[in-house]
């Protein structure tokens, strides 16, 4: 495993990518386009009250703001890494007269107090662009530590057990995830691949991958589903994502030990 000095995919290259206008246009197509997913209202119904105050983490140009906002949630945020995502939902914002304090912010270094959010939603498989496991388990803890007692953290992954990414990870050739040929991966399961705007990173966790980072990182597991066991998902939505594994995690207490 390199460290992360050794890989070029850093939170430059990343913040660069989410600035790209191409990337921009395709967010800002899902807020108006898209919205929440079925599988999305669903456990936002069945965990987060409409009084809580929830964060939209990776809010991008805040598709998952916006339809909390629309669903009656009054206390929504919004954070992301690219101040140009920021600036598009801050615009929006504006158009649909939505009170939502969006800012830019680094999930392994929030700026948030302790324990201020009663819920916080990292959508669209946010938590796995961020390149390095140990860097993945900073915005874990940092999540844990602006999150209120017993409050709800969802956020979804893609999944190397999923019948797609089987076939993908068992081609050896496939340099997009060629840990010992492709010098922009970190680890197993990482990938570096083109998409039609722009080069993107995503890591493709096994489930017991994040069952062993919640552990390690003061979560207790609540739940977990694909999308596609919670919802029967329109095309719109299926073609704007592949399959992936939703997680409803609940802060918990810490022992004496810690962490």
């Amino acid at each position: 495993m390199r460290t992360n000095n050794d890989s070029p995919v850093n939170i430059k290259r990343i913040r660069e990518y989410f600035s790209d206008p191409r990337t921009i246009e395709h967010y800002r197509r899902a807020v108006a386009n898209i919205g929440l997913w079925k599988s999305e209202i669903a456990l936002i119904e069945k965990w987060f009250g409409r009084d809580d105050q929830v964060l939209d983490l990776g809010c991008g140009a805040g598709r998952i703001a916006f339809g909390l906002w629309k669903m009656g949630f009054k206390r929504v945020e919004g954070a992301d890494l690219s101040e140009s995502m920021v600036a598009e939902a801050r615009d929006i914002a504006d158009c649909k007269g939505a009170i939502i304090d969006f800012r830019c912010e680094d999930a392994t270094g929030l700026s948030y107090p302790e324990e201020r959010f009663d819920g916080v939603i990292f959508g669209f498989n946010g938590l796995m662009q961020i390149p390095g496991r140990e860097n993945r388990r900073r915005a874990l803890k940092e999540v844990w530590r602006v999150i209120k007692p017993d409050g709800r953290f969802i956020f979804s992954t893609l999944d190397r057990a999923d019948r797609l990414y089987r076939s993908v990870f068992r081609d050896p050739d496939n340099f997009e995830h060629n840990i010992e040929r492709n010098p922009n991966l970190l680890e197993m399961g990482d990938r570096h691949f083109e998409t039609r705007h722009g080069t993107s990173f995503m890591h493709v966790p096994t489930r017991d991958d994040i069952v062993q980072d919640l552990k390690a990182t003061g979560w207790s597991l609540s739940e977990d589903q694909m999308r596609s066991e919670l919802s029967d998902e329109s095309s719109s939505v299926r073609e704007f994502s592949e399959d992936c594994r939703f997680w409803v995690v609940k802060k918990r207490r810490l022992s004496v030990a810690g962490f």
